[in-house]
């Protein structure tokens, strides 16, 4: 867009080096004997639309075409990766219990010994409603402790039948004696294997971790136990990591922290207005967890230069936005789901058309929402759900008398006290449904204006056709004479300002127009001097 208004710019600095009369001195032209009038075409300037844009071709921008061949913004950005252990912690677990002997003994003709047997059901603590099958350890420390209140040597053996390696149950055994009543020992949950589904009657369920618990009292002729003397033991895992999870994980959010998308293509704009008539918004999600996710968009909103804040709202916040998990048969596999927002759907179009500053963008993911029928989750240390966006501003629109400014260097040519008149010649041929209306401001060091060519049509707008082209090339010719006291005001001039004002074709009829890639503007630029020449012919 900016070079709609270098365009100008150029033209009048080709000129403006002309008015070195050494140019002319120079310049060859055929037949036509010298004059110090003469009009010179300083050559043409093509600009297809792409060009146009070319300055929005940047790390995270671009110009591009799509299906119709109009040409499209495109912006792309990354949100958010979250992995698998920065989404889901197995929460440490600590359980216990006491096994009494039940009967009492007290100093019996001979040693005696009794076996006391149970096995215990514990719930695995969970933070809402999770029902875990079973979890693959990479890490973790397992503890068990045991306590005797026996006056006796005990022998015991405790099996975690939840917990296998290689298919073999975790097992710990030791023994108590009345002066030693007390064991601890630790395992690795590495290369563990930890089985909730069944119960200790051998029913299908989730979340149970089973202990079976077997010891020998040795009772000696002098001595003696209760029926409330008992073992108490307790289990503890701590500080957990998976390979990986099956079951059901609930509904927990995932964290997909806000990111600011800047739009420095807004930035070169003043007023009037924009109107887009079908950009597009696309969040993608790249899910390789095994459950769906449901995305809440409420909370994004544009924030334009004068820090106004207009929030996102429609039919797309108020639905159930899913993504899609793999299936437990293609466990590692990733797919993909995009969620665009569109002027059907939400209010896109109008935050775009605010000419934001930026956009901010917090997307608010759960797994399991509500709404959708169950499905059975899993979750290894590989998943990843990748977040990004996609925004794609198709050159479908209108545009009513948008101002747009570009300031530059300007130097008086050395020779300008010799120029009587400065004429240029600007001849556009335009196949684009857009027109400009060109202001020229010559700015001195402190920034005053010292001279104004006032704004005047260089472009005019091509008609469209019923199908939604243009048909034809529009000329316009735009004059641009300054006298001898005009070129004087000049002199102190050390800047340009051009000031432009788009509007599109048919914009009073709320007509809305498609740029294609094909359309083209050209100009070509011609000037003429006079100049005062002294006795010598200077």
């Amino acid at each position: 867009m900016k070079k709609l208004l270098t365009v100008c710019f150029a033209a009048l600095a080709a000129f403006m080096l002309a008015c070195n009369v050494q140019y002319f001195e120079d310049a060859e032209f055929g037949d036509i004997v010298f004059d110090p009038s003469i009009a010179v075409v300083f050559g043409e300037l093509n600009y297809t639309v792409s060009d146009l844009f070319e300055e929005l071709n940047d790390a995270t921008a671009g110009v591009t075409t799509n299906a119709e061949n109009v040409v499209t913004i495109v912006y792309s950005e990354q949100l958010q990766s979250q992995s698998a252990e920065e989404f889901l912690q197995v929460q440490d677990q600590t359980f216990g219990s006491s096994l009494p002997a039940g009967t009492s003994i007290s100093n019996p003709p001979a040693t005696t010994t009794i076996t006391i047997s149970e096995t215990y059901e514990f719930d695995l603590s969970q933070r809402g409603n999770e029902a875990y099958d079973s979890i693959f350890f990479k890490g973790g420390l397992f503890e068990f402790t045991v306590e005797s209140d026996f006056n006796a040597n005990i022998d015991f053996e405790a099996t975690f039948q939840s917990l296998e390696s290689n298919g073999t149950p975790l097992v710990m055994s030791g023994r108590l004696t009345a002066s030693n009543n007390t064991f601890t020992d630790t395992e690795s949950l590495a290369n563990y294997a930890g089985y909730f589904h069944r119960d200790k009657d051998g029913n299908t369920t989730s979340n149970k971790f089973l202990v079976n618990l077997t010891y020998d009292i040795e009772v000696t002729p002098s001595s003696s136990i209760a029926a409330a003397d008992r073992i108490e033991f307790n289990v503890g895992m701590t500080n957990t990591s998976f390979e990986r999870v099956y079951g059901f994980i609930d509904s927990q959010e995932l964290e997909v922290s806000f990111e600011i998308v800047s739009f420095d293509f807004f930035d070169q704009f003043g007023d009037g207005t924009i109107q887009f008539a079908d950009p597009r918004v696309s969040f993608v999600f790249d899910n390789s967890f095994g459950f769906p996710l449901g995305v809440d968009f409420q909370q994004i909103a544009a924030i334009t230069k004068t820090g106004q804040i207009i929030n996102l709202s429609g039919d797309v916040i108020n639905q159930l936005n899913v993504v899609a998990r793999p299936s437990l048969a293609n466990e590692g596999a990733t797919r993909t789901t995009q969620i665009d927002l569109t002027p059907e759907n939400s209010n896109i179009d109008e935050l775009l058309n605010a000419r934001p500053k930026r956009v901010i963008v917090d997307v608010q993911a759960a797994s399991n929402p509500n709404g959708i029928p169950f499905q059975y989750n899993f979750v290894n240390d590989q998943s990843v759900l990748n977040v990004g966006v996609d925004i794609e501003i198709p050159l479908h629109l209108s545009l009513d008398e948008l101002r747009a400014e570009e300031s530059m260097p300007f130097t008086s040519p050395e020779d300008i006290d010799k120029a009587k008149r400065l004429l240029l010649r600007l001849i556009a041929d335009n196949e684009l449904p857009m027109g400009g209306l060109v202001e020229i401001q010559f700015l001195n060091d402190q920034g005053g204006i010292v001279y104004t060519i006032d704004e005047q049509p260089v472009f005019e707008a091509a008609p469209l056709g019923t199908n939604g082209r243009t048909t034809s090339s529009v000329r316009t010719i735009a004059d641009i004479e300054m006298e001898s006291e005009d070129i004087q005001a000049i002199k102190e001039a050390t800047r340009i300002n051009l000031v432009v004002k788009l509007s599109t074709t048919e914009v009073g009829q709320g007509a809305n127009v498609k740029f294609f890639d094909d359309y083209q503007l050209k100009f070509t630029i011609a000037g003429q001097l006079d100049v005062e020449l002294n006795t010598n012919g200077n």
